[in-house]
């Protein structure tokens, strides 16, 4: 069985991962309102050939949504407003960046076992739970996997 990555392995390479797709991820978070941290760790599920079923990316969900509305939410949207005060504006983005570990800790804590799944497309099946009447979802989920492919 595939070992989880350790909190500080999972940032590191959720750090090198996200300049190549950043875009495509601030879409999906700005009009879907997806969880940029679980698109992460789903990718990283998929590079590591992990299946999961869709209630374990529920479950996945709900174990990130307390500390994402608590913490990184607020944080962001203060970070967003005072957007021409730059010192203040950077403390906030470190806030922001350690609110968005703690949404990876309690990700990895709430991990199911890789394999209990049914080979679901496990970014796709989270973009259809949050929207599953939106098709505009599709065009963002195949302009992400392009921005990996480049």
């Amino acid at each position: 069985m595939p070992q989880q990555p350790t909190p500080e392995q999972f940032w590191q390479f959720c750090l090198q991962l996200y300049p190549t797709i950043q875009q495509p991820l601030l879409t999906l978070q700005d009009e879907l309102a997806a969880n940029v941290n679980l698109l992460l760790l789903l990718l990283y599920a998929e590079q590591q050939h992990w299946q999961w079923s869709l209630a374990d990316i529920q479950q996945l969900q709900q174990a990130v949504t307390p500390i994402n509305q608590l913490y990184t939410l607020p944080i962001r949207q203060l970070r967003q407003k005072l957007s021409r005060e730059p010192r203040l504006k950077q403390a906030l983005l470190q806030a922001e960046l350690e609110a968005e570990k703690l949404e990876q800790q309690a990700l990895l804590a709430a991990l199911p076992k890789p394999g209990n799944g049914s080979g679901n497309d496990l970014l796709m099946s989270y973009l259809q739970q949050l929207h599953p009447d939106n098709v505009h979802w599709q065009s963002l989920l195949f302009d992400l996997r392009q921005s990996l492919a480049d």
